[in-house]
């Protein structure tokens, strides 16, 4: 952007509308504003706005000699090309307090009215959705509505674009829900149920038929297993394996009694306020902890894990019982 005072110009401002038709510009656009105020009031000396728009860079000194002048009072637009085109009659958020010129005040290489009109149509949209956006993360903060209720709303790109926010609400919702969770759990004992049996005989399927009608979540990713927990009561660890966690890490997370705990996470730990916790896994009890690497075998025992969890075998004879031949209805618990 050229800015000069019209007293300082060094060509005829009638002769800059040829200039810049002559030039190797790619488009090009200019005003003189002759009604800006200062903070008291004046009127300040009329000056000429003219946005260049090259479809290669340029060395500022090189464009200066178009205006005959010197570098010095040329600006390389950091923003959009948008942004400086609406600035040219002050239709941006920066210049709302100055004066508001009218679109018929610029002269152009293009129709700068319609340009200006699919720029300000763009603008208004894009105000809307972040304005939906930014009321949807304040009714998440408010706990009106949940994460998954956040996501469904707003979609992944735009909680990615706001992750940070996202991540210190959802961190500060987590520890208050924890702190009255544990208040109400109190003096009361995790269930830890271990499912254990070959591929396809239906663990998982049972698992979530123990925990049906709750708010429940299935975990599954080694790679990051509670990535996915956002408070939920009724935990389902799918698919366990003895290199997922360590012993140690494990018997913790297993504790019936043990209930201020966290687990970890790739950012920042979560809070855990596991009511019931179902494993599924190919390993029984005694198997996997013949899998797992101790660092203290006299410490880190069996017994500790054994202790800790209801084992059920889980076998295609058993979920036929469960569930007879109906593969959609469920019959009540035996």
């Amino acid at each position: 952007m050229y800015v000069q005072y019209l007293e300082y110009l060094k060509i005829e401002l009638l002769d800059l509308d040829s200039i810049l038709s002559k030039s190797s510009l790619q488009e090009w656009a200019y005003i003189l504003h002759d009604k800006d105020v200062d903070k008291n009031g004046e009127l300040i000396r009329p000056h000429v706005h003219v946005v260049l728009k090259y479809t290669h860079p340029q060395v500022p000194s090189h464009v200066a000699r178009l205006f005959k002048d010197k570098s010095q009072y040329l600006e390389v637009w950091k923003g959009k090309i948008n942004n400086a085109y609406s600035y040219l009659i002050h239709a941006t958020s920066e210049a709302k307090n100055k004066y508001q010129y009218g679109s018929e005040s610029v002269i152009a290489s293009f129709d700068f009215a319609k340009r200006l009109e699919k720029i300000q149509a763009r603008v208004k949209k894009s105000n809307v959705d972040s304005r939906f956006v930014l009321d949807m993360i304040t009714q998440y903060g408010d706990q009106k509505i949940s994460y998954n209720e956040l996501v469904s709303a707003i979609g992944f790109t735009e909680v990615a674009r706001n992750k940070r926010v996202i991540d210190n609400l959802s961190a500060l919702i987590a520890d208050k829900k924890h702190e009255e969770w544990l208040v109400k759990f109190k003096d009361r004992k995790t269930e830890v149920i271990w499912l254990w049996g070959a591929a396809g005989v239906g663990k998982t399927r049972y698992a979530k038929w123990l925990v049906k009608g709750e708010k429940a979540v299935t975990l599954g990713s080694s790679r990051d297993y509670f990535q996915d927990y956002h408070g939920e009561n009724y935990v389902i660890l799918n698919d366990l394996r003895p290199s997922d966690f360590k012993y140690a890490d494990l018997l913790r997370l297993l504790d019936p009694y043990e209930h201020d705990k966290s687990a970890p996470r790739r950012y920042h730990d979560v809070k855990l306020n596991i009511e019931m916790l179902v494993i599924t896994t190919p390993y029984s009890p005694r198997d996997f902890y013949k899998q797992v690497k101790l660092e203290d075998p006299e410490v880190d025992t069996f017994a500790q894990l054994n202790r800790r969890v209801h084992e059920i075998h889980i076998t295609s004879e058993f979920t036929k019982e469960i569930f007879g031949d109906s593969t959609d209805e469920f019959i009540e618990w035996p």
